[in-house]
C-alpha cells in the first residue's frame, strides 16, 4: 500500500505540471440558441468555495523539475552503447503558512538501450567472466535498472522561533569534504552505475524526523531513522556489478525503535571557522560477510553467514579561510567495525577460517581539503585516510588506507560553457578515476554535457574463483580490488538537460 500511495502522489503532480488538472465551467445556453456555447464569465469559475481553495492552492503551489537523456557508449570491446536513458524529475513546495510547508520530489526513468542491444553485449560479459564456463555465464542474472518510478523526497517543515522540525523521507548531509564520506554516513549509497552519479542522485534518501535547535552559541541537531536501507548495488549482471547481496543475509526489520538510527550533531562558529562535532549509532551500510571455510581442503564449499551490524561513529568538521584558500577538515573515530581477513588464515590450526572470516576493529578516519581560486578556475585536492590503529595483519584492508582527489572547475564565459575534471586515486590499490566533463548552457534552461568515464586499475585477485563467482560476491579475495575491476568499462557520455 505504501508503494501505490507513493506512485498516486507522484503521478498527480507530473499531471498537475503538465496542466491537466484544470477548472472547467460552462454557462447555459440563451433562449433560442442552444447550439451556441456562451463563454462563463471568469469571475465565476472560482466562485465556489471548492474552486476557490483550489485555485489559491495551485497559486501558491511552487513547481519545479527537468527533463534528461543520458547516453553512454563503452569504447573498448565489445563496443556497445550501454546507457540511453530518459528521465522525468519533478519537484514541488507548498508553504502551509508561514510557519509550515511540505515538500515532495520524484522521479520517473526509462533506459531505451535495453530495447535496441542484447543484454549481454551491453553488460560486456564475455570479457567480464571471461575465466568462468560459457554455461555458468549464460545462468547469471539479467537485472536491468529500467524502468523505474521514485519519490525522492516527501517531508514537511515546521519552523517555530528557536526550532526547525522536518519530518519525512530526505537527505542529511553532515560532511564538508564534496565527495568523500568521511563524517557524511547518515544516507546510504546507490552504487547501480559505481560512483558515476552525480553527488545528491548517489544517496538514498531516508525516512527521518530531524530536529534543528539554535542558540546564542551554536546550533543542536538531532536525527531519529527509523527506517533502514543499506548500501544498494548495481543490478545483478549488469556492467557495474560488483557488489551484490549474499543469499541468506540476514537483515534488522526496519521502522522499529530498538533498530532505529539515532544522531546528534552540534556546529558552532570557534576561532573565527566553523566546526561540528557529532555522533552516530547507526548500522553499517556493508553486511559482515561471516563464512566458514575449510583452509587446508581447497575443494571445500564456503558457507556463508552474512548480517549487518552496529557501530558507533564520532565525528567533527572544520572549516576556516584563510586568505584565498578555505581549509576543510573532517575526522571520525568508528568503535565496532568489522574487517574482513584472508580466506586461509588459521592461527589457532583448527582447519577452519579464524574468526568466522572477520575481525572487529575501531578504526580511524580524517580528511583534509583545499578550495582556491587560480586562473580563473576553481580548484578542491582533497586526501582521506583510514587508520587501523590495532591492526592485525591477516586483515585484507591496510593498516593505512589513503585515497586523494581532485576536482577542478573552470568557466568559458565566451563559450557559455564549464569544464570540470573529478580525478580519484586510490594510493592502497593503484587505482584511477577520471571524470573531464564540459557542459555548454545553450539557454537558461537548456544545457548540453559531454565527457569521459575513465577508470585505471587491475582486476581483483581470487582465494577461490568458483567459490566467489557463485556467491556474486568478492568474499574470498586476497586482493580487493575497485575502480580496476572496470578498467574495461572507459566510456563516451552525453547529457541533453531542459530545467524548468
Amino acid at each position: 500500500m505504501r508503494g501505490k500511495f507513493k506512485n498516486v502522489i507522484f503521478i498527480f503532480l507530473v499531471l498537475a505540471s503538465l496542466g491537466i488538472f484544470r477548472i472547467e465551467a460552462q454557462a447555459a445556453p440563451a433562449d433560442g440558441d442552444a447550439d451556441t456555447e456562451v463563454l462563463p464569465d471568469p469571475e465565476s469559475i472560482y466562485s465556489g468555495p471548492f474552486e476557490h481553495a483550489l485555485s489559491a492552492f495551485f497559486s501558491s503551489l511552487d513547481l519545479g523539475g527537468y527533463l534528461k537523456n543520458e547516453t553512454a557508449y563503452r569504447y573498448h570491446e565489445p563496443r556497445s552503447l550501454t546507457k540511453i536513458r530518459n528521465t522525468a524529475y519533478l519537484e514541488a513546495r507548498y508553504p502551509i503558512n508561514t510557519r509550515a510547508e511540505v515538500q515532495v520530489s520524484g522521479w520517473y526513468y526509462s533506459d531505451l538501450v535495453y530495447d535496441l542491444y542484447d543484454y549481454d553485449t551491453i553488460s560486456a560479459r564475455s570479457t567480464r567472466q571471461s575465466e568462468e564456463a560459457l554455461v555458468f555465464v549464460e545462468q547469471l542474472p539479467q537485472e536491468k535498472d529500467s524502468p523505474v518510478a521514485e519519490i525522492r523526497e516527501l517531508y514537511a517543515d515546521i519552523f517555530l522561533d528557536t526550532v526547525d522540525v522536518r519530518f519525512g523521507k530526505q537527505f542529511v548531509v553532515w560532511g564538508v569534504l564534496e565527495g568523500n564520506r568521511v563524517v557524511d554516513e547518515v544516507n546510504p549509497m546507490d552504487f547501480r552505475e559505481l560512483i558515476n552519479l552525480d553527488l545528491l542522485d548517489y544517496r538514498i534518501p531516508l525516512w527521518t524526523l530531524k530536529i534543528d535547535y539554535f542558540r546564542d552559541d551554536g546550533a543542536y541537531q538531532f536525527l531519529w531513522i527509523p527506517e533502514l536501507k543499506f548500501h544498494k548495488p548495481a543490478p545483478p549482471g549488469s556492467e557495474w556489478e560488483l557488489l551484490q547481496q549474499v543469499p541468506n543475509t540476514s537483515f534488522p526489520e526496519s521502522f522499529t525503535f530498538e533498530n532505529s538510527e539515532f544522531g546528534v550533531r552540534y556546529s558552532a562558529p570557534m576561532g573565527g571557522a566553523e566546526v561540528s562535532f557529532s555522533y552516530f549509532y547507526t548500522w553499517d551500510d556493508f553486511p559482515v560477510i561471516f563464512r566458514s571455510i575449510e583452509v587446508r581442503d581447497p575443494n571445500s564449499t564456503p558457507v556463508f553467514f552474512p548480517t549487518y551490524t552496529r557501530i558507533h561513529m564520532f565525528g567533527g568538521t572544520y572549516v576556516k579561510q584563510l586568505g584565498g584558500y578555505i581549509v576543510k577538515g573532517e575526522v571520525a573515530y568508528v568503535l565496532d567495525k568489522y574487517f574482513g581477513i584472508l580466506s586461509k588464515t588459521d592461527r589457532d590450526n583448527d582447519g577452519f577460517l579464524d574468526n568466522n572470516g572477520e575481525v572487529q576493529k575501531n578504526h580511524l578516519r580524517w580528511g583534509l581539503g583545499l578550495d582556491f581560486n587560480r586562473w580563473g578556475a576553481d580548484i578542491s585536492p582533497a586526501i582521506v585516510q583510514w587508520i587501523v590503529p590495532d591492526y592485525d595483519k591477516a586483515m585484507i584492508q591496510g593498516q593505512f588506507d589513503t585515497s586523494i582527489s581532485l576536482f577542478v572547475r573552470k568557466p568559458l564565459p565566451e563559450r557559455s560553457a564549464v569544464f570540470q575534471l573529478l580525478a580519484i586515486y586510490l594510493v592502497n590499490l593503484s587505482e584511477l578515476y577520471t571524470r573531464p566533463e564540459v557542459t555548454f548552457n545553450l539557454t537558461d534552461r537548456f544545457q548540453i554535457s559531454t565527457g569521459m568515464d575513465l577508470f585505471s586499475g587491475k582486476k581483483s585477485k581470487f582465494g577461490a574463483p568458483q567459490a566467489s563467482a557463485v556467491s556474486n560476491i568478492n568474499v574470498t579475495e586476497e586482493s580487493a580490488q575497485f575502480f580496476g575491476n572496470f578498467d574495461a568499462n572507459d566510456r563516451l557520455f552525453v547529457e541533453f538537460k531542459y530545467g524548468f
